[in-house]
């Protein structure tokens, strides 16, 4: 468990550092993409002192977690993107394989945490 919190802190420190801002995906990239269905849940929370920035908590099903944990082990110490439908919110370097079915998208605002958030609870 400890283990698996520092390899999520880990991968989140480094999406914070390299959220890209045009949010194309280009396709020579390792990508990782997440819809709707592929949530349990998702929801916004803002980081402690923070009044702009905010976090997008992903809860993964069980077969969508299964797939996240295959695809960190693949591509450790790699930089891959994360998609949400086509729009790229992550660019993280996988240190360590993810094992908890979850994962925090961080972003500059609360209005843009919002919209993925909402994107990813339409069933």
């Amino acid at each position: 468990m400890k283990n698996t919190t520092l390899s999520l802190i880990l991968v989140l420190l480094v999406s914070a550092c390299s959220h890209k801002t045009d949010g194309s995906a280009t396709s020579s990239s390792i990508q990782f993409s997440i819809a709707a269905s592929d949530v349990s849940a998702a929801v916004v929370l803002t980081p402690a002192g923070s009044t702009t920035a905010a976090v997008v908590d992903v809860h993964f099903s069980s077969s969508k977690a299964a797939e996240f944990r295959k695809f960190t082990e693949a591509h450790l110490n790699q930089q891959v993107q994360i998609l949400v439908g086509t729009s790229v919110v992550a660019e993280p370097v996988i240190r360590a394989a993810i094992t908890g079915g979850k994962v925090q998208l961080h972003f500059a605002t609360r209005e843009e945490a919002q919209a993925v958030a909402d994107s990813l609870t339409k069933k």
